[in-house]
């Protein structure tokens, strides 16, 4: 199947009520779903607006200017409680909260997504995505192992300590359209 193409913009704070409800309605999926307590916990609103207004959370939808359908947000920094300062030192982007609205699930949106969030960081110079899965989703640790995440390391005591990484190379081949807004 091939994925629909994209078009990605950067989210404003217009969109932080889709985002929650989206990060709300994909916890209780993963729950029912997958037994996974994924996003249980309230989402840390401020980092979400902070993450908005620093033009790293990107909307993507199926049609200029349609209803966004995902949502995937890059970083210039990770976590130092779960990268160590070596990995900290290198410069990498770091994926989060990539969510597809669940009534679009299925149809390779998420994939597409990712790679865009890939080969965007790549283009903004860096070499290295990082991003990390929920512990108890065997369900995502698997889809990570099938498109060949590399597995870094688990850091015990935390939820999303699972932890993985790849080298990014700009692609022209996706099916994705970004908004004239959207800084590369």
């Amino acid at each position: 199947m091939n994925p629909p193409t994209l078009h990605v913009r950067t989210a404003t704070v217009d969109d932080m009520d889709l985002l929650l409800r989206w990060r709300e309605e994909a916890a209780d999926w993963l729950q029912a779903e997958h037994g996974t307590d994924q996003w249980n916990r309230p989402a840390d609103r401020q980092r979400m607006v902070d993450w908005i207004h620093e033009g790293s959370t990107f909307m993507a939808a199926l049609q200029p200017d349609g209803e966004p359908v995902a949502t995937v947000t890059s970083t210039p920094h990770g976590s130092p409680v779960l990268w160590t300062e070596e990995e900290l030192r290198t410069p990498a982007r770091y994926l989060h909260n990539l969510v597809v609205q669940r009534s679009h699930a299925g149809r390779g949106i998420g994939t597409c997504l990712g790679r865009w969030a890939a080969s965007h960081a790549a283009r903004t110079g860096v070499t290295i995505v990082r991003y990390t899965a929920w512990a108890t989703n065997a369900k995502l640790l698997d889809y990570y192992d099938r498109i060949r995440g590399r597995y870094v390391r688990t850091v015990p005591g935390f939820h999303n300590g699972a932890l993985f990484e790849n080298p990014v190379v700009p692609r022209d081949d996706l099916p994705v359209v970004e908004a004239a807004d959207v800084l590369v």
